[in-house]
């Protein structure tokens, strides 16, 4: 009988979907049903129609790691699935190589809550997604070729481990990696709390055509044009709209928060980038 799977993802800077194609194309060279969600333009209803009705696919659930955290949508995702389906899921997080926070630790824990059995999970090295302007920006070159190959590895101990009775895999401590102290520090932190730090975005009236692309590629929905665009407050601060404002319009300084990030980057030395749990 043909494996199915699905894989969720939000990729607001496109790390997270390289690994997810990854994944999907490994999935199907070893004849898998494959299903995708990509968070930024639906938000998971077919998946949790498909296992509501008796499915049990293998979920790979995808997020960057933003201060330390999984981004929301795709907590928010995790919340919506059905209890107690005793579906199969692996969560996964790119991090731009400063930290990969508590992210895995986060989803793992409210995958575990939600029922669902985990067979494997796996943080991926990237290039940091604020750092687009730089010529030599953290994670340069990740994820690579060693880093893809890790991934095909992954996929084939899940189709494994998922296979096994009882299934076997990581448990939450092997997903909670990070020293004690930082594990303390770093579920302090919240997103929320982490954008009032960030660089502030203004728009240039004379550059901003009203175009809407900045609406459109809104991993969150949150721009809407007024004429001018607004920013709501469902920003993650992913700066996709500054990154690819096809007029340069949407500003923000972020040459400041680079050398925070720097810095921190130097004090937490993060080993190793890509390590996967199977």
């Amino acid at each position: 009988m043909t494996k199915k799977a699905g894989i969720v993802y939000c990729s607001p800077a496109g790390t997270t979907l390289h690994v997810a194609q990854i994944i999907e194309k490994e999935l199907k060279d070893k004849s898998a049903e494959v299903f995708t969600a990509d968070l930024a333009k639906e938000d998971g209803s077919e998946i949790i129609s498909r296992i509501q009705a008796g499915e049990k696919p293998i979920l790979f659930i995808g997020s960057p790691v933003y201060a330390g955290r999984p981004v929301p949508p795709v907590m928010n995702f995790i919340a919506r699935l059905p209890q107690n389906a005793g579906i199969c899921a692996v969560p996964f997080v790119t991090w731009g190589c400063v930290s990969s926070g508590i992210a895995l630790q986060d989803m793992g824990k409210a995958l575990t809550e939600k029922g669902c059995l985990l067979p494997g999970a796996a943080k991926v090295g990237a290039v940091h997604s604020m750092m687009w302007r730089s010529d030599s920006p953290l994670g340069k070159g990740h994820p690579n070729a060693e880093d893809d190959q890790m991934i095909r590895e992954l996929v084939g101990r899940v189709l494994k481990n998922a296979g096994q009775s009882p299934v076997s895999g990581p448990s939450l401590s092997d997903l909670a990696y990070q020293p004690e102290n930082l594990q303390t520090e770093m579920a302090k932190v919240t997103l929320e709390a982490a954008k009032g730090h960030m660089p502030k975005k203004t728009v240039d009236e004379k550059l901003c055509t009203q175009c809407g692309i900045c609406a459109e590629i809104c991993p969150v929905q949150t721009i809407t044009l007024s004429p001018l665009p607004e920013f709501g407050k469902d920003c993650i601060c992913c700066f996709k709209c500054v990154r690819e404002c096809p007029e340069t319009a949407i500003l923000a300084d972020l040459e400041p928060v680079e050398k925070r990030i720097r810095g921190r980057a130097a004090q937490l030395a993060e080993q190793p980038f890509t390590k996967i749990f199977a």
